[in-house]
């Protein structure tokens, strides 16, 4: 599977390259950034899944739900650093640039919103842990 997404990410690349001959100096570096970016999305899928089950079997009130928060906001962090380092190869034209700057402002609110809502969530983990001591 992860062969298949490293093809992949070279034939596009190619792909791209020949559309964009200014991209070809970079290319392996843009490569590693896009794969980079792409370990994140899925480590974000799959945390979210997790977190998902422990809604569905109660125990989203348990320390170890705050942990997968905190991966969570790492893996938006290192997704960020991974675009905002992107920005630095990108030679070509000025509306990729563009393209690739707009994602710095969503990423930062999905982690300020994920900071809320882990805060949040350490509050009710606390107050859980209050209320099972009462009864």
């Amino acid at each position: 599977m992860i062969a298949a997404g490293v093809l992949s990410a070279a034939w596009s690349a190619d792909q791209l390259t020949s559309f964009l001959p200014e991209l070809a100096p970079v290319q392996d570096q843009l490569v590693a950034a896009a794969l980079a970016f792409g370990v994140c999305i899925e480590a974000l899928l799959a945390i979210t899944g997790v977190l998902v089950g422990y809604i569905r079997t109660d125990r989203i009130f348990r320390p170890s739900a705050l942990r997968l928060v905190d991966a969570l906001v790492v893996a938006v962090v290192a997704a960020t650093v991974v675009v905002i380092v992107a920005l630095f190869f990108i030679p070509g034209p000025p509306q990729l640039f563009l393209l690739v700057e707009a994602g710095i402002p969503v990423a930062a609110t999905m982690t300020l919103v994920l900071l809320v809502l882990r805060s949040l969530l350490s509050r009710a983990v606390a107050m859980h842990g209050e209320l099972d001591e009462v009864v």
